[in-house]
């Protein structure tokens, strides 16, 4: 039987292991109180290399980008998210993602999941 204390390092443990690696439905670029994405941009690698990508689909309000085969190269993703107030997050996605998807909603903010 488990005794309290061991009950509660495995309680901490799996709380610092669900921080330290977020789930795939949340948000990409991070929400900001004071603004919003208006546009993303996803590099194969960092953005000082500039090797933008093309979403593989890219509609009015939605698309989004494969992104297996950089990893494949050995390689990592970065996301650029730009906000209203000319803030820029930089987002390195260094854990294998397979895919960003992008939604723009009717007040032209953007929204990036990527799994």
């Amino acid at each position: 039987m488990f005794n309290k204390l061991k009950v509660k390092s495995l309680v901490c443990a799996c709380l610092t292991v669900s921080i330290l690696q977020p789930a795939f439905s949340a948000e990409t670029c991070p929400r900001r109180e004071a603004s919003f994405p208006v546009s993303v941009t996803v590099f194969d690698g960092t953005p000082e290399e500039l090797a933008s990508l093309v979403p593989e689909e890219s509609g009015k309000r939605s698309g989004y980008w494969i992104l297996g085969s950089v990893y494949d190269q050995k390689r990592s993703v970065t996301v650029l998210c730009k906000y209203a107030d000319g803030h820029v997050e930089r987002v390195d996605l260094t854990q294998r993602v397979s895919r960003c998807n992008y939604q723009i909603n009717k007040k032209n903010q953007f929204s990036v999941q990527c799994k």
